[in-house]
């Protein structure tokens, strides 16, 4: 077992010195300089300066689960980006009682890991998601006080406000966005005494990571980091930039703020206007050499590398989009629990971006909409809007008016003015089309001519309009069998199907434990709050309903359990109570990922030459290809 270090006899000292300038500070109203940190001693004064009082009590309320999964979305990047420093930051802190935290730039716990069940109560209840831990709110704590000194800190013991939270031992380092904003900090908690040497950094290096995971999702052609000399860079190079297509700043950490002395907004900030040299030539420089001497204006000289190859130039109208696994990896990605689905959705991304249309499959309740709507947050065209059709529940009378608006007194019933159809409200941005297997066969036609061509005709109406979106389709219909049996069309599926994104159900996911964490955090619970037991047979629950049935298992047992009680099985659904061995295997799902690409062509090309009556030359013309191509393709599919 790995256990933080302790000095017996320092810690004696320690304690005598608090002490005394506690009696100082608190009794006498004497500054007690030299004795607490001064950052720590600024804390005091204004907690006093608020009229609070050492000795109150300070409850850690609860938070509804709307607003601790509020919170979340809105630091929804900044936990992605902290979730891979918890696991290393449990790796090097070891076993043990301790909890890391992650707080948003209001102090308020948007993440928590690690093994809280063996900390005291008080601090189990201070580390839940969504607790207001501002010093407004609880006095003087290394979380508020490194946001308001700008640096990694440390509060041991009695040097927090509050005499309650004595035995409190913390350290925080405060997190900055890409504009140099303050977006959170990032916390280390326990009840024993914290090692004497090193965490400070420790959480250092954990914010540095953090932050140049936020800088990484920026759309950038080049991203750097900087520091006076070159031997920096190893671990105190933690000043970072990226520039756009043209050389303009677009963002700008904290200590890349401070290291040029930028103090006013870097929009409209050019590298011209900092640097020496030409943008052009730094990008060519830095894509074979790691380490670049690069002149200020000032006429100093600072050490640049790269973050990642940086990305070559391209006519404008030839540029396409930025990559966006650079524009937002990880970091805004959510957490479904798998590997394989980690690896996925980067590369959904990609190929969003390159204008591929994607298509999500997976079981009901297996998260089809959440990687919709991360795929659109991650792409080129995230600041459109996210448009969302269910295609199986919508009735079959009102689904083409809902996709394709109509124009006033189209039909009974219609509004007055007319109305934008789904199409048309996604212009600029995302179209979902949920459970596109229940699209009725007469529609899909229509549907296919709007995907071919972009352009919508409301109902009644005779002009037709341009539109730019991407799209992202989603079912957990065996499109491919109902294609061969005529439910689907062919051309319609390869149309849709530009990248298949399998979800596997939850039974099939190998790191479900990382999905449960998420999904507690969500409920405003973590797992100290569950019974060891509870939480090895929820991981071990076939869940025929995926994560749409394991939320609500969550929700109900967070509904029964006492205040403080522990979640066990007992609260759990009566149908899930039950040991895992009696749950019957559920059926396979399809394994529609499996099938091949020249069986899509296969589908699409009869189906076209069925429709074109055979005419080779209208079928490659509708098809998009020259008439050489489509021979080749017949004579391979026969």
């Amino acid at each position: 077992m790995t256990e933080f270090a302790h000095l017996p006899s320092a810690a004696l000292a320690e304690s005598e010195r608090i002490r005394t300038a506690r009696r100082l500070f608190f009794e006498e109203g004497t500054l007690p300089s030299g004795l607490v940190p001064d950052a720590v001693l600024r804390s005091w004064q204004r907690c006093q300066g608020v009229g609070y009082r050492t000795g109150e009590a300070v409850s850690f309320d609860p938070v509804q689960p709307s607003v601790a999964s509020s919170l979340r979305e809105r630091s929804h990047d900044l936990i992605e980006a902290a979730r891979p420093e918890f696991e290393r930051l449990a790796r090097v802190l070891g076993e043990g009682a301790y909890g890391l935290l992650l707080t948003d730039a209001d102090g308020h716990a948007v993440a928590v890991h690690g093994p809280l069940q063996h900390c005291g109560e008080l601090i189990q209840r201070a580390l839940r998601p969504g607790v207001n831990l501002a010093e407004a709110r609880i006095g003087t704590s290394a979380m508020s006080t490194a946001m308001a000194e700008g640096q990694a800190i440390g509060v041991f013991g009695q040097e927090h406000f509050f005499a309650q939270h004595g035995s409190f031992q913390c350290a925080a380092a405060p997190i900055y966005g890409v504009q140099g904003e303050l977006r959170g900090t990032i916390d280390v908690t326990r009840d024993t005494p914290l090692p004497q040497f090193g965490v400070l950094s420790l959480m250092q290096d954990s914010a540095s990571v953090i932050e140049a995971t936020l800088l990484r999702a920026v759309p950038a052609r080049l991203r750097v980091r900087m520091c006076w000399y070159h031997g920096a860079l190893g671990g105190l190079g933690n000043a970072m930039m990226a520039f756009g297509a043209d050389g303009e700043v677009v963002a700008a950490n904290q200590a890349a703020r401070r290291l040029l002395d930028l103090r006013s907004e870097i929009r409209g900030l050019h590298h011209d206007d900092v640097f020496q040299g030409r943008f052009s030539e730094l990008v060519d420089r830095l894509g074979h050499q790691p380490l670049l001497p690069w002149r200020l204006r000032s006429g100093l000289t600072l050490t640049m590398a790269p973050l990642d190859t940086p990305q070559p130039a391209r006519p404008a109208a030839l540029q396409p989009a930025p990559p966006s696994v650079a524009l937002a990896p990880a970091a805004a990605l959510p957490e479904f629990g798998d590997e394989e689905v980690a690896r996925a959705l980067p590369r959904a991304v990609r190929a969003l971006d390159a204008g591929l249309p994607i298509l999500i499959l997976g079981e009901s309740g297996s998260g089809k909409e959440v990687a919709a709507q991360a795929l659109h947050r991650c792409s080129r065209l995230r600041e459109g809007p996210f448009v969302a059709i269910n295609c199986g529940a919508i009735p079959r009378e009102l689904i083409e008016g809902e996709l394709f608006g109509h124009t006033d007194g189209a039909f009974t019933g219609a509004r007055r003015g007319g109305a934008k159809g789904k199409l048309e409200q996604a212009d600029g941005g995302t179209l979902f089309l949920d459970e596109i297997g229940d699209m009725p066969l007469e529609l899909q036609t229509r549907l296919l001519r709007v995907l071919e061509t972009r352009e919508v005709t409301r109902l009644g109406g005779t002009g037709s309009r341009k539109l730019e979106f991407q799209l992202l389709s989603a079912t957990h219909q065996p499109l491919d069998q109902w294609v061969a049996q005529g439910r689907f069309r062919a051309d319609l599926l390869f149309r849709l199907d530009g990248l298949r994104l399998p979800l596997p159900p939850l039974r099939q996911r190998g790191q479900l434990h990382r999905l449960l964490t998420v999904l507690l955090a969500d409920e405003g619970l973590h797992e100290a709050q569950l019974e060891a037991e509870c939480l090895q047979h929820l991981l071990q629950l076939p869940w025929p309903g995926n994560c749409r049935q394991l939320r609500a298992a969550l929700r109900l047992a967070r509904v029964i359990a006492e205040p403080g009680e522990l979640i066990g099985r007992q609260h759990l659904p009566a149908e899930l109570r039950q040991p895992c061995a009696e749950f019957a295997p559920p059926a396979a799902m399809n394994q529609q990922a499996g099938v091949s690409l020249r069986q899509h062509h296969q589908a699409l090309l009869a189906a076209t030459l069925e429709e074109v009556q055979g005419n080779v030359s209208a079928a490659a013309q509708r098809l998009g290809v020259n008439r050489s191509t489509l021979h080749r393709w017949m004579k391979k599919s026969r």
